[in-house]
């Protein structure tokens, strides 16, 4: 694959994960695991789309045309909007994760406990 095609696919990859994340809520209950996914397969595919740059840069050098370094500015652009978007993401998918290991947590708790004729034993010691 040429540099410049590399780039151009880049470019493609990157724009699309930019506006699914535009769409995406924060909130982790508000999320299909459908759209988490399709933006997981859509990172997968710019991290290959990069390896395949990479090749194309030994083939063809470092020297960027005018063309070139065009779609490296938009991509630093996306870059700087796709980042934060990320974060926001992760920190929410964090704090989702959280609460379902405390709510595990609280009813591991309650399956030690007995529960007799309307009266509620802690077996805890």
């Amino acid at each position: 694959m040429r540099r410049i095609d590399a780039l151009n696919q880049l470019h493609v990859v990157t724009n699309q994960i930019a506006k699914s994340l535009e769409i995406v809520s924060p909130s982790m209950d508000d999320q299909g695991s459908e759209q988490l996914e399709g933006i997981n397969h859509m990172i997968t595919r710019r991290e290959e789309t990069i390896k395949l740059l990479d090749e194309a840069m030994v083939k063809e050098g470092k020297n960027w045309t005018e063309d070139e370094q065009g779609l490296l500015q938009q991509l630093n652009i996306l870059e700087e909007t796709i980042q934060p978007k990320l974060s926001e993401l992760y920190a929410a998918f964090s704090d989702q994760m959280r609460r379902l290991q405390n709510g595990k947590a609280a009813a591991n708790k309650y399956k030690s406990a007995a529960y007799t004729d309307g009266a509620f034993f802690d077996q805890r010691k």
